[in-house]
């Protein structure tokens, strides 16, 4: 096995509707959103976790298959497919389990080719949020208010959620490990469009929490040769392989 280079999706991924990525709070002061997002905590700006973003890819990719990506999970939480050159397996990783076929398939089929970037406001969002939400008092987001109304009765419950506004950009790095197994990365090369309609996938669901009620909704652009295109403009050939001299 070798590693023979990598394909490198470089972008943005612009919010059409807000997005609610959130973290816990293990204690709440008086007037505190009920559901604060996820913030870096050196600067207080927003961001999207690579895990977040992977894990509705692998999620949405799964159901997208179907067959025993679904029905034979049994009581592991992803299927551990016993095919070395399982797509999905191979493209998102999975724990090689302790018996001794599957410590034998895992090596077979390599590492983790899918490396999913944490996403954090473009320069021009940034500005424009501080901008626009320094008077409001929640730094860079917007905190949307909604009423739950009990079905069977009673006075309604009103709660807030804090999320990020639509509009926003945040920059998108996706890197694929290309390998050779001794097929000249072939392999590895044809699972690359699985990558692609992952992210297509997203786009037609959505990303975070909240997402029936309208939360979430993204857009993903691919910078190439100097401009953005959309995902259906993108073809897995015009994403090069780079090797490691060009990195």
């Amino acid at each position: 096995m070798k590693l023979i280079g990598y394909k490198v999706i470089r972008g943005r991924m612009v919010l059409k509707s807000g997005l609610r990525i959130g973290t816990s709070k293990d204690m709440m002061a008086i007037g505190d959103v009920d559901n604060p997002v996820i913030r870096n905590p050196l600067t207080g700006e927003p961001y999207v976790p690579g895990s977040s973003l992977k894990g509705k890819m692998r999620y949405l990719l799964e159901w997208h298959l179907g067959g025993e990506y679904i029905t034979g999970s049994d009581t592991h939480h992803v299927f551990k497919s016993p095919d070395p050159k399982d797509p999905v397996n191979r493209i998102f990783g999975s724990a090689p389990g302790n018996n001794r076929e599957e410590l034998k398939v895992s090596r077979q089929r390599g590492p983790t080719r899918l490396l999913v970037r944490d996403a954090y406001l473009t320069e021009s969002s940034r500005k424009k949020l501080y901008d626009q939400t320094l008077s409001r008092g929640s730094l860079y987001t917007e905190v949307k208010q909604e009423v739950f109304i009990p079905r069977t009765g009673g006075n309604a419950k009103p709660r807030t959620a804090e999320r990020v506004p639509a509009g926003a950009e945040f920059g998108l790095e996706v890197v694929y490990r290309v390998f050779d197994l001794g097929d000249g990365g072939k392999t590895d090369s044809d699972h690359f469009h699985h990558v692609l309609t992952a992210l297509r996938l997203v786009e037609l669901d959505g990303l975070g929490g909240y997402i029936s009620r309208g939360y979430g909704q993204v857009a993903f652009q691919i910078e190439s040769n100097g401009s953005y295109l959309g995902l259906e403009e993108i073809e897995p050939e015009d994403i090069p392989l780079l090797s490691l001299a060009e990195q």
